[in-house]
C-alpha cells in the first residue's frame, strides 16, 4: 500500500504556443466537440476541417494550447492583430478543470488591450465562462446568419487597462 507522499501528484497542465506537431490534436478536439454537440451541425468533414490545421496557420494565427501529461487537452486560435479569438475548445475530460481560463489567460497576457470573440448562444456554459472572466457581450455583434445556422453572441474582452 502506498502512502500518501509517494502517490505521484497529478500533472499541472502546460499552456504553451502551439508547434506544428500539435495541430493534429488540435483539430481531433474541434471535430469531437462537433460530433458531441447536438445542436451544433457539421458543416465541414472531418477530413475538411483536420486539412484546416496545417503549418502555414501558425503564420498568420496564434495558437496556444494546453498539455496535460503530453497530451493536447484543449487549444485556443487567435488573430493577435486584429484583436479576435477564432476558437476556445477543450477534449470533453478536460472541461472544468481550469484548462480553459488557462487558455484565456495566455490570449490576455499576448493581447492586454484586448480582444474580441464570437461564441454559440445555444452553449450557456461557454457564455457563463467568459462573463466570469471579464468578456462582456456586444448587442449589436449578434449574428443569426451563421454557416451552421446557429445564432452567435459576439463578446469583448476590453483589455487589461479597462
Amino acid at each position: 500500500m502506498m502512502n500518501s507522499a509517494a502517490r505521484k501528484a497529478p500533472a499541472m497542465p502546460v499552456v504553451r504556443r502551439a508547434a506544428a506537431r500539435d495541430l493534429p490534436a488540435c483539430a481531433a478536439i474541434i471535430n469531437a466537440y462537433i460530433d458531441a454537440t447536438d445542436w451544433l451541425p457539421r458543416t465541414i468533414d472531418k477530413d475538411a476541417l483536420e486539412a484546416v490545421f496545417v503549418p502555414a496557420l501558425l503564420d498568420s494565427r496564434t495558437i496556444f494550447v494546453a498539455e496535460n501529461d503530453g497530451a493536447i487537452e484543449g487549444y485556443l486560435s487567435m488573430d493577435e492583430e486584429a484583436g479576435f479569438i477564432h476558437a476556445l475548445y477543450l477534449s470533453p475530460s478536460a472541461r472544468g478543470a481550469g484548462l480553459g481560463k488557462a487558455l484565456l489567460d495566455a490570449a490576455k497576457h499576448a493581447r492586454p488591450q484586448g480582444f474580441e470573440l464570437t461564441v454559440f448562444e445555444p452553449n450557456r456554459d461557454a457564455v457563463r465562462f467568459y462573463a466570469r472572466e471579464g468578456l462582456v457581450e456586444v448587442p449589436e455583434g449578434r449574428n443569426e446568419a451563421t454557416e451552421e445556422g446557429v445564432q452567435t453572441l459576439l463578446m469583448r474582452w476590453p483589455g487589461a487597462a479597462a
